[in-house]
């Protein structure tokens, strides 16, 4: 993957918008839209045969969900701005003219906002980044769910 498309993919934060729900062309998204293609007419043949399967009742819902997964629209935090209201980073790693926050001489610093187990998680990713590099760093993290700890 190239450099560019490897940091539309790769937060500033080192979180991975590749993995997040709202990544358009995302592994979540891409997985949604397969699924949706693979369950066309199924609500049809749920319809035709009542009861053919034990939660069919529910499919409606479920169906729901992945049209809206299938058609998120995010870019991604670098260009879009992270859809978490409160992170700064975006906007923080723009001013100051770096790609990721381990690049900045305040990092580890305060002003993300966020949580303990999430700055943890910051600082974990971002030494990682600067140690392997965003090639390597996005082969490892390209499948680990992005809302794991």
């Amino acid at each position: 993957m190239k450099k560019n498309d490897l940091l539309r993919v790769i937060a500033p934060c080192g979180l991975l918008c590749y993995t997040c729900d709202a990544m358009k062309d995302g592994v979540i998204n891409q997985a949604a839209k397969k699924l949706l293609y693979a369950l066309t007419s199924y609500d049809s043949f749920l319809e035709s045969s009542p009861g053919a399967r034990p939660i069919s009742e529910k499919y409606s819902d479920f169906k729901e969900v992945l049209e809206y997964l299938a058609n998120v629209k995010c870019n991604g935090c670098r260009e879009d701005r992270c859809l978490k209201t409160n992170c700064i980073v975006p906007e923080c790693t723009h001013n100051r003219n770096i790609l990721f926050c381990y690049e900045c001489e305040d990092f580890p610093c305060d002003k993300t906002g966020f949580p303990d187990d999430l700055k943890e998680k910051w600082i974990r990713k971002n030494k990682r980044i600067k140690e392997v590099g965003i090639e390597r760093f996005f082969e490892e993290e390209k499948e680990i769910p992005h809302y794991s700890s």
